[in-house]
């Protein structure tokens, strides 16, 4: 199976590093989001870049959240991103962070076609499985090489096999999206994020397990828990 894992925010560059060094014998790739949950601490072209620079043999995947960005920035990111050599970019709306002004200049597809025409990174989307099929649909059609899956779990695990096929027809990369609860950030992202968006690594393991044979990729996160993290891959290896 192919792993990637999410990077949490840390203004440490030591810790940064390290924890780089680690993923990059552990996991294919690194995902670096941008400002996750409304938080300013942590910009992910800036730090995928920094991941390049300090170690050439990391794959990253950098997030670009365009909600306030204009068409002029976002070239300039791109551009930013291919010079340092991250291998891929997924553009996401992104959260409302307190202070910032929202400019909407440019929608996550329409930073895929710009993207596709400066010869950037890899470019990706988000795919979320709480719209309907042919939503879904819509949203392949526009042909990103991969996708980040968001709300696969037991209720709509069935209606991923049809996302799947579809998925295959365009030849696109899907990642799902596995958001770790553990005993050590239980304080910190239940109040953030409901149940069905989380699975306990025992919950997580069941469903990567009981449905190999449609999910070849995941993309694991465990906000505030590296070390459970990197717990809950090795036990995904060894499977």
């Amino acid at each position: 199976m192919e792993i990637a894992f999410e990077l949490g925010p840390t203004g440490d560059k030591a810790k940064l590093e390290e924890r780089l060094k680690t993923l990059s014998d552990t996991v294919d790739w690194v995902d670096i989001p941008d400002s996750p949950m409304g938080t300013s601490r942590f910009s992910s072209p800036i730090v995928s870049c920094i991941a390049k620079l300090s170690l050439s043999n990391v794959k990253v995947i950098a997030h670009v959240r365009v909600i306030d960005l204009s068409r002029v920035a976002l070239e300039s990111i791109i551009k930013g991103l291919n010079l340092c050599g991250v291998e891929r970019v997924v553009f996401v709306r992104g959260d409302i962070v307190e202070g910032s002004t929202i400019v909407r200049d440019v929608e996550p597809e329409h930073a895929l076609n710009i993207a596709r025409a400066m010869g950037s990174p890899s470019p990706g989307l988000l795919l979320s499985m709480r719209k309907s099929l042919e939503e879904i649909k819509l949203r392949l059609e526009l042909k990103a090489d991969f996708y980040l899956v968001l709300n696969l779990n037991n209720k709509t695990v069935k209606a991923y096999e049809s996302v799947v096929e579809e998925a295959r027809k365009v030849k696109a990369k899907l990642y799902p999206y596995v958001v770790l609860l553990t005993e050590n950030n239980r304080g910190f992202i239940e109040g953030l994020l409901s149940r069905d968006k989380m699975h306990t690594p025992e919950e997580a393991l069941k469903l990567l397990e009981s449905n190999s044979s449609l999910i070849d990729r995941v993309l694991i996160s465990s906000p505030m828990d590296f070390k459970g993290g990197l717990k809950f891959v090795e036990k995904l290896r060894r499977k």
